[in-house]
């Protein structure tokens, strides 16, 4: 086990023996993944879409990332110290005030302020994303086979149209395939372009429909496949604001 008081400020405690961090509750994901975790050859088992949240943050609204066999991302806090309205700091842990630490995880910030949080990782790792493109009424009538068939399964359906960007991820020893950028398709079409139509599309609704369809053709309608390191794959561009809320539908 190794302590690390002083270096940096986020990182209270290492065992890389067991792979587990205890981190400041307020540090971000980003900064876990590109800075804190590279440097101890560890990464985070799952993660959402975005990483421009805090730890505590993600833990605290249930947080999740996909996949069948994967909790969502407060499984795998092992421990967190809480700050409770009286000024009491509380060891909170499976083991020590398990009924506090349980409902701390997606507490919402009601039982106090987390400070720190153990989080158990797992050693860096690779991920293989195969991309492909059909319907709608195809994912829903496959979609156990689909879920279960890979580790990390996700679908984008695009509004007005019977079309769906699907991505299947797994973990792979693979090398990371270097990836292509270009700023008139990247940014100018991807998303200056494709902004301007939707704020267009406030003003004549009847767009949408249309401007739907000639993105998903334009972008996810062709087959891609990429391996790269696990958190750049875990998270994908949201490109500009976006108003989301989460559902659990049972299966």
């Amino acid at each position: 086990m190794t302590t690390i008081p002083g270096i940096n400020i986020h990182v209270h405690m290492v065992d890389v023996d067991k792979h587990q961090i205890r981190v400041e509750a307020g540090v971000l994901l980003e900064k876990l993944n590109t800075e804190i975790l590279p440097s101890y050859g560890l990464a985070l088992s799952l993660l959402a879409a975005i990483s421009e949240q805090t730890i505590a943050g993600a833990i605290s609204t249930g947080t999740h990332g996909t996949g069948y066999n994967h909790g969502i991302m407060a499984t795998k806090i092992v421990s967190l110290e809480l700050l409770t309205g009286s000024g009491e700091v509380l060891q909170c842990s499976d083991s020590e005030n398990p009924d506090v630490f349980n409902a701390a995880l997606c507490g919402l910030g009601a039982l106090g302020i987390i400070l720190t949080v153990t989080i158990q990782c797992e050693p860096a790792f690779r991920l293989h994303e195969i991309q492909t493109s059909t319907t709608l009424d195809d994912v829903l009538d496959n979609l156990d086979s689909n879920v279960e068939g890979c580790e990390h399964f996700r679908f984008q359906w695009y509004p007005h149209t019977d079309m769906v960007s699907l991505s299947k991820v797994n973990r792979t020893e693979k090398r990371i395939t270097e990836t292509r950028s270009s700023w008139f398709w990247d940014k100018f079409v991807g998303y200056y372009a494709l902004e301007f139509s939707f704020w267009l599309s406030l003003f004549v609704p009847s767009l949408v429909p249309w401007i739907n369809r000639l993105f998903f053709l334009i972008f996810a309608s062709l087959p891609k496949e990429r391996v790269d390191i696990s958190h750049k794959v875990f998270n994908f561009e949201c490109l500009f604001k976006s108003h989301v809320t989460d559902w659990a539908i049972p299966r």
